[in-house]
């Protein structure tokens, strides 16, 4: 057949084409759809109806769910003119996505459009947890093969949930990028079906409905007969599609509030702006103004109960809290509190009774507080904000008027400059902020409107902006702000007090729109927001030969070199790295003895291999996980018992000699993981999997325990950790990846392991980054694998091949860095 030519949409009803968007798209006035019938409850669940544009110029699309954030649907459809260019981003009209279940998402973000392709991804506010997406086709069927084509485009009544309408066709021909179809007896592709999904009689996508002669369709001229149609290709642009809806490495955002008498808390996932669905209880105390800082493993929080300063603890690995502590020095009367971290010391400042300033610092290494609140000075101040840039921590305060002052701390010599009045002549501030980004601090202020205000002081130039601007939003009340990589996310107290977010692009200077965050907390009197960035790279080495070989890699893009580096050294049998904040530190085995080294991440220098003290001989496998600068090696000797060795960084030496550690033989291959103060070490005995514990305070271990699910003839193992669960992924008898999940905060691990795939893997490695967990594995020709768990959907990604080739890898790790 002959591909529909583009001519004007008025004279032959063109479906949707780079030329002919807007005449293509269904509007509120007009209604046609595919002309087969419709499909039975749930049978093509993950096709979803678009509504693009507000209700008097709205147009409506398909798309199919191909990821539970991601919806697959022609570029076209989010054109703003015809035959115009879709930037990825936000789209630029408001985007409804109606599920087959009922429920509706907003879309948040459209991708850039595959090469020469009318196809574009758009991501939903929230993600699909009871729908599967489509499967995808590897190559497309025989030209002359059936194929099925859904839409929701709208007919004479209105769409019902779940029950889209199908065609039949014939493929007639496929091109590079493009599959042109026949409709079977009067089947054809119309208006609002753009977007839709192609289907092998698998039920798998092979194609994109992009333009058709809609020969039949409602509302076109009886004499167009033709069933005709062009879909976009979409069985080689996997790589594309994998790389869009890749698990993104977003920072950490915990949220503290109070109110009401209660303190509330709250994380969330700033990759794609997830949060909890609820805010969860953490204490009755009665707090007026907190303020908090993500340390390490911790969530710090400070707070002002009765005028009186206190602090507690959040353990991110098992999500509990301390407990409120006053601080030393004997507060009372505090009206406001900032806090802010310089390396391993917190620097409290508050607000007091007097409208002074007093200074506290924890020293979080030595672990002590100073034994007094130290005077600053100034008076009649209200309120207080800081946030560190180096060593300095940079602090903004308002005065008895509403007016904005600022003053550095150098936490170097202890000194402080002078005060000085922040340009722009602020009057009436209700409450303050700041967030540092580079050496450049940015400040919101509550004006005496309700509404956020900011300003911008660039310290490598010396000056701040001449006025304040204005950002949005209306009835606030108090806000707290953090920054993630370029970008300042605020959050605010708002009506009925509830909590706010909205964030600031600081290249751009553009701000969002305020949203609600969901959990249904209200009554909030403030808020605190503490962040910690996902690591954003992996590096990888694996012993090859009589070398060691590294590759690197970004994890938000999968793009790593072309091939593997020799970077020399010791014959190592087995490997693990260590992030140590800066550098990876190595501990490998090399002739049954126990070697470390170190790799410099930021010059790609590579230190030597050295051997760990101690005399170790005949070691099988190794572990290493640190804590607090200290370095905790586990090795399974000659007769498979456990020993360990400590590396002390802080006091630069090892332990004299290894320690043997009671309680077990026969183990095969171990692997271990820091969470908080525990280090989790799983072993592998007779082709079962166990675990236990040792408590880095008190030097204990806990007793052996085989793990849930009863898998056998397991080969080697790896181990990550998010939060307070426990990521395990052994190679089972099978060759295949296997994984298993313990929640260290419920106290329970799930009954079964699951199957992941893969075949004939032999050695693999784990590393986690953010809400994610990066698992790589050795197999056939000396290939390395990536799957990727999203640990907040619980799915796992395709294996995707890490480029290169090594010759018989006997070992590979994994270490993910910022």
């Amino acid at each position: 057949m002959s591909v529909p030519h583009l001519r004007s949409a008025r004279m032959t009803g063109l479906l949707v084409s780079a030329t002919a968007v807007a005449a293509g798209l269904v509007t509120a006035g007009s209604a046609s759809a595919l002309t087969g019938p419709e499909a039975p409850a749930g049978r093509h669940a993950a096709v979803v109806k678009l509504s693009i544009g507000d209700e008097a110029n709205s147009r409506s699309c398909t798309g199919t769910l191909v990821d539970p954030r991601w919806v697959l649907t022609a570029a076209s459809c989010f054109a703003a003119t015809p035959g115009g260019s879709v930037p990825a981003g936000k789209p630029s009209l408001q985007t409804a996505a109606a599920l087959s279940n009922g429920q509706s998402r907003e879309v948040v973000e459209v991708s850039a459009s595959a090469a020469d392709r009318d196809l574009v991804l758009a991501r939903l506010a929230t993600p699909v947890s009871d729908i599967a997406p489509v499967k995808r086709a590897g190559a497309v069927s025989a030209v002359g093969t059936d194929l099925t084509a859904v839409g929701f485009g709208r007919t004479k009544t209105e769409w019902v949930p779940g029950k889209p309408h199908t065609g039949a066709f014939t493929l007639d021909a496929a091109g590079a990028t493009s599959l042109t179809i026949t409709g079977k007896g009067t089947d054809a592709i119309c208006k609002g079906d753009t977007g839709g999904p192609l289907l092998n009689a698998a039920g798998e996508l092979v194609g994109v409905n992009s333009r058709s002669w809609q020969g039949g369709c409602l509302g076109v001229n009886p004499a167009e007969t033709r069933t005709g149609a062009v879909s976009t290709r979409t069985d080689n642009v996997g790589q594309w599609i994998d790389q869009v809806t890749a698990p993104r490495g977003g920072a950490q955002v915990s949220l503290l509030a109070g109110g009401s008498g209660t303190m509330w808390s709250q994380s969330g996932d700033l990759g794609y702006g997830e949060y909890g669905a609820s805010w969860g209880k953490v204490d009755g105390q009665d707090v007026t103004r907190v303020s908090t800082v993500r340390h390490g493993d911790a969530v710090r929080a400070y707070a002002i109960a009765g005028g009186r300063v206190y602090g507690e603890d959040l353990d991110l690995a098992t999500g509990k809290w301390s407990g409120w502590g006053e601080i030393p020095g004997g507060a009372a009367g505090a009206k406001d509190i900032s806090a802010s971290l310089v390396g391993d010391t917190v620097h409290v400042l508050i607000v007091g009774s007097e409208g002074n300033l007093y200074a506290q610092a924890a020293d979080y290494r030595a672990g002590r507080w100073n034994n007094t609140w130290a005077a600053v000075g100034a008076t009649g101040l209200t309120h207080v904000t800081s946030a560190a840039s180096g060593t300095t921590v940079r602090v903004q305060a308002i005065g008895g008027g509403g007016e904005v002052y600022g003053r550095d701390l150098d936490t170097r010599t202890g000194s402080w400059s002078q005060w000085g009045a922040v340009p722009g002549g602020a009057k009436g501030a209700v409450d303050i902020a700041s967030s540092v980004v580079g050496n450049n601090v940015h400040v919101q202020i509550i004006g005496s409107d309700g509404a956020i205000w900011t300003q911008f002081g660039n310290y490598d130039a010396g000056r701040w902006n001449d006025q304040w601007a204005k950002a949005g939003g209306s009835g606030l009340t108090r806000i707290s702000s953090i920054a993630d990589g370029g970008t300042v996310e605020l959050y605010a107290v708002g009506a009925e007090g509830r909590i706010n977010n909205a964030s600031m692009n600081t290249t751009t200077g553009s701000w969002s729109a305020f949203k609600q965050l969901q959990g249904g907390l209200a009554g909030a009197s403030d808020v605190s927001a503490s962040v910690t960035s996902a690591p954003s790279n992996v590096t990888l080495a694996a012993p090859a030969g009589t070398t060691l070989f590294s590759q690197s890699g970004k994890l938000d893009t999968g793009v790593f070199g072309a091939q593997w580096a020799g970077v020399g050294g010791a014959t190592v049998s087995r490997i693990v790295g260590v992030d140590t904040g800066s550098t990876i530190r190595y501990v490998g085995v090399a002739d049954g003895k126990v070697f470390d080294r170190e790799y410099d991440v930021r010059n790609n220098k590579w230190g030597n291999w050295t051997e760990v003290p101690g005399g170790a001989g005949g070691v099988k496998d190794v572990a290493a996980a640190m804590i607090n600068n200290v370095l905790y090696v586990q090795a399974i000797g000659s007769s498979g018992d456990l020993y360990t060795q400590v590396g002390d960084y802080n006091a630069g030496r090892w332990n004299t000699y290894w320690t043997p550690v009671s309680g077990g033989t026969g183990l095969t291959d171990i692997a271990s993981v820091k969470a908080g103060p525990f280090v989790r070490l799983y072993g592998i005995k007779n082709g079962k999997v166990q675990g236990r514990d040792f408590d880095s305070r008190n030097g204990s271990w806990t007793a052996w325990g085989e793990l849930p699910g009863g898998i056998t003839g397991a080969k080697d193992i790896a181990v990550s950790n998010i939060g307070n669960t426990v990521q395990v992924q052994v190679i089972g008898s099978d060759g295949a990846l296997h994984a298993q999940t313990g929640d260290y905060l419920a106290g329970a691990w799930k009954p079964s392991w699951t199957k992941i795939g893969g075949t004939g893997l032999t050695h693999v490695t784990s590393a986690s980054a953010g809400k994610n967990v990066h698992v790589y594995a050795t197999g056939a020709g000396g290939k390395v694998q990536n799957t990727t768990l999203d640990a907040t959907l619980g799915s796992w990604t395709g294996w995707h091949e890490v480029p290169g080739t090594l010759t018989s890898p006997t070992d590979v790790a994994a270490t993910t860095t910022k």
